[in-house]
């Protein structure tokens, strides 16, 4: 047995033990600890957005949708295959990205980190009024989380992104297919020199829903973990990224970027600790709840000079190689005064470079400091600055760094006791440790005076201990190393006195063991319930998974915590053994054998619908919609009547030959691939064999108008008496080009109010009414695009003319693509897919014979 140094810290920040007369120090508990974001399904609504910092949100509707791009895309990279379904709730997203003034606001509440103001770049100009409505950027990614944690939100989860940016739709661009030009996004050669532009410049490039600069302008920050991977393991509903990784994603491409990076499906991964030119980010308006397994990025920052040709910073897509860095924690933990009146703190500090010289000081006052560098880290003491009492529950301090290649500081938070009693008593604490054996070790705290301990943790995991003496103890630990340290915390009271005393360590492991073979695990199970995996169990710290095989073909892995990985899918038949081999850092690769599980057994959560249908026209069918599609219907049943089903793509489809008579009620049942079956009762279609006219011609649009510069709204007469508040019908309102969303007005019978972003380039509007167990009627409005582009600018004196009340001209034949609700799309000989549950609405020309 050897001694160690002794090392005493609070939380991951060093400082100098006490036990704590009268002292209380603030909590440390996770943001978020349960549940994900957007439980609850597409049918979940939040209550409204919980943000706080004043900014405008848009609620992005629950949906499922196709995230990622097909192999078959020239521009797409790897990372974005497969592609792959995903259903989300609804959520509340920023309008805009975070701008400088919204974020200085943060640094002046003390809540937030500042920006380091560089030479050149977008960064130059931080704290320049003419650029107060500019994204910010010069934040990396810890500093994005603690803006939206101060704001009462979170960073939105890729998923999330990618859903407020391309739609339920799938767009391959926020504004659809056409490729980016200058007037949709701020990619590189539309400003010269490259710089961002105001939020909110560019309405061409604006989202479904209405969000603005999702492609261009800057590159944003998102909640995951990045992993080239994890699409081909990712869940269907509400993915949150592997639990686990180094880099962060960031998403929408920047001011830097070329075309190809404006996709809504490019990703890119990110040193989450490291600030760049083209990186801000905007928040989701729902708070934190991540499981507690999830381990997010520490608080610490990298800080990286600026270049010696320009002055400015990094770019993300062209970080130079790997340029001397410099780490300084984002805050200490300040201690009450000790016997002589003196403060403590440690904070982290780190350099790719040495020799590197380092400073602190509080309040303005220079603090006397020891290095550390085996942890990395300051230890600080000094008197308290005049007004330290005054700065609440935190006080500012300064860190700064000298080198021959670059100096600087950073402004940091630290965080203060809430109440000091008279004095700190100083305490001792020796640790004991013995080499580990079979992943476990003995380790023994020697504390004077005495301490009664009730708490040991290793790494936030409860170890046994036994009392050996009033001031010994000793506990057997398991072999979870942190890097070439042990995380120790003990909690306890004083003997005699009854003084509260906390304990931190981080114990540097012995390096004169023997090295214990790698204790791994393997187990195979159905991750999700879709994908044969297995999971690799190994002791964090010590090592790291580098990669996973069976037969040489590669498995896909994502991290799900510290020293747990999960890697498929698994081939082979269910039930059958497969070799997989795992090899890890430093220590070689090993073979197991774990079976194949049959996850067609595991329930994936399948969702459907049946509804009636005429397919040909004359002839009943049954319409089945499932999700998710990935196995096929192989049967289907109509009240014991065999039935053919034939896939008519996007888990569509269509089942001739429904027996009996129109608006008697049949069971439907259909069984999948897999071997379930699943059923539920239609009403008998009356299918009239030809197409019925259903164009009516007497509603009049009676006023045009615009909300602001991208909304516009028409009110629309159509004289139905039934056409009142509460009324049960549907209804579609589309241009050719998008699509509109209408009410009843509250007092008017038969009067629509029509309202959705302005197009650029409409074509003839199609207004569709059905009642419940009425006739679908659609009106057809040819002149539409003349008077859309007679809407002035929002705020001039009056709307256009009045469209004349007569019939409008009759406009071309619409084709099947043309038609937006389900019951046109039918009456008229075409076929419908919608998706689930949410309801991803198409229709499309029927296959030929």
């Amino acid at each position: 047995m050897r001694k160690t140094a002794k090392y005493l810290f609070w939380g991951t920040v060093l400082f100098t033990l006490f036990a704590i007369a009268g002292c209380n120090l603030p909590g440390f508990e996770a943001e978020g600890s349960t549940g994900a974001p957007g439980t609850g399904g597409t049918g979940d609504q939040p209550t409204g957005p919980t943000n706080t910092d004043g900014a405008e949100t848009i609620l992005i509707p629950g949906a499922t949708f196709w995230m990622g791009s097909d192999a078959v895309d020239a521009q797409a990279d790897a990372d974005e295959f497969p592609r792959h379904q995903v259903t989300l709730g609804s959520f509340y997203i920023y309008t805009h990205e975070v701008t400088n003034a919204m974020y200085a606001e943060c640094v002046a509440a003390g809540a937030c980190a500042d920006v380091q103001v560089l030479d050149s770049g977008p960064t130059s100009h931080y704290a320049d009024p003419a650029f107060a409505d500019h994204p910010v950027v010069g934040v990396d990614y810890v500093m994005a989380r603690g803006y939206c944690r101060w704001a009462n939100g979170r960073l939105p989860t890729e998923a999330e992104w990618e859903l407020a940016s391309r739609g339920a739709e799938s767009l391959r661009y926020p504004w659809g297919s056409e490729d980016p030009t200058c007037d949709r996004t701020n990619m590189f050669g539309c400003l010269v020199p490259p710089d961002t532009a105001a939020v909110g410049s560019h309405a061409n490039g604006n989202s479904p829903e209405g969000v603005w600069d999702m492609s261009g302008n800057v590159w944003e920050w998102v909640h995951d973990w990045y992993d080239d991977d994890y699409y081909v393991l990712s869940p269907l509903n509400n993915p949150l990224g592997p639990y686990v990784g180094e880099v962060k994603v960031v998403r929408g491409g920047g001011l830097y970027s070329e075309p190809v990076q404006m996709r809504t499906a490019a990703r890119l991964g990110a040193n989450p600790y490291r600030s760049y030119d083209d990186v801000g980010f905007r928040c989701v308006a729902l708070q934190e709840t991540f499981p507690e397994e999830y381990l997010d990025a520490e608080e610490r920052h990298e800080h990286v000079p600026p270049s010696p040709l320009d002055g400015g910073g990094e770019h993300v897509e062209e970080p130079g190689g790997d340029p001397p860095w410099w780490v300084g924690g984002a805050s200490g933990t300040f201690t009450c005064p000790d016997l002589a009146g003196r403060i403590h703190f440690s904070v982290e500090a780190e350099s790719s470079v040495d020799p590197t010289t380092w400073s602190v000081s509080v309040g303005g006052v220079p603090f006397d400091c020891v290095y550390d560098p085996v942890l990395g880290m300051l230890n600080c003491s000094g008197f308290p600055p005049p007004g330290f009492d005054g700065f609440g529950d935190s006080a500012p301090y300064t860190l700064c760094w000298e080198h021959a290649l670059a100096s600087g500081c950073v402004d940091l938070i630290g965080h203060k006791p809430v109440d000091c009693g008279e004095v700190m008593l100083p305490l001792g604490v020796t640790t004991i440790l013995d080499c580990p054996v079979d992943g476990l070790f003995t380790v023994t705290f020697i504390a004077d005076p005495a301490i009664n301990w009730d708490t040991a943790r290793i790494s936030g995991i409860d170890i046994p201990c036994v009392v050996v003496s009033g001031t010994e103890l000793r506990c057997t630990a398991p072999d979870l190393r942190d890097g070439i340290h042990y995380d120790f915390y003990l909690h306890g009271f004083v003997s005699g006195s009854g003084e509260e005393v906390m304990f931190g360590a981080m114990i540097p492991v012995r390096d004169d063991c023997p090295v214990e073979p790698l204790l791994s695990h393997y187990s195979s199970y159905c991750f999700e319930g879709l994908h044969p995996v297995v999971r690799i169990d190994y002791p964090p710290g010590s090592t790291g998974l580098e990669s996973a095989s069976v037969g040489g073909v590669p498995l896909a892995c994502i991290g799900m915590a510290p020293g747990v990985q999960i890697c498929g899918d698994l081939p082979g038949a269910p039930g059958t053994d497969v070799e997989v081999e795992a090899c890890f850092t430093d220590f070689g690769c090993e073979t197991a054998i774990v079976p194949v599980p049959d996850c067609a057994d595991e329930d994936p959560d399948i969702g459907f619908a049946i509804d009636s249908y005429c397919h040909p026209p004359d002839a009943a069918a049954a319409s089945i919609h499932i999700w998710p599609f990935t196995d096929p219907i192989v049967s289907g049943d109509a009240g014991g009547v065999p039935i053919t089903c034939s896939d008519w793509g996007g888990g569509w489809y269509v089942c001739p030959g429904v027996p009996g008579a129109p608006g008697d009620i049949t069971e439907i049942t259909f069984c999948l691939a897999g071997g379930d079956c699943y059923d539920g009762a239609v009403a008998v279609a009356d299918c009239p064999g030809e197409v019925p006219p259903g164009a009516g011609d007497s509603w009049r649009i009676a006023a045009i108008g615009c909300h602001d510069e991208t909304r516009i709204y028409f009110i629309v007469d159509t004289g139905l008496d039934w056409l009142v508040p509460g009324a049960a019908y549907t209804y579609s309102a589309t241009d050719e080009v998008g699509s509109y969303t209408c009410d009843v007005h509250p007092t008017i019978p038969g009067r629509l109010y029509c309202a959705g972003l302005r197009p650029a380039a409409p074509g003839t509007l199609q207004l569709c009414l059905h009642p419940d167990g009425g006739v679908l009627t659609c009106n057809y409005y040819a002149d539409f695009p003349a008077w859309v582009a007679g809407v002035p600018p929002c705020g001039t004196e009056v709307p256009p003319e009045v469209p004349p009340e007569e019939p409008p001209e009759e406009p071309p034949v619409p084709t099947c693509p043309d038609f937006l609700d389900q019951g046109t799309c039918l009456t008229n000989g075409c076929i419908w897919t919608k998706g689930p549950p949410d309801w991803m609405e198409h229709c499309y020309t029927p296959p030929g014979p």
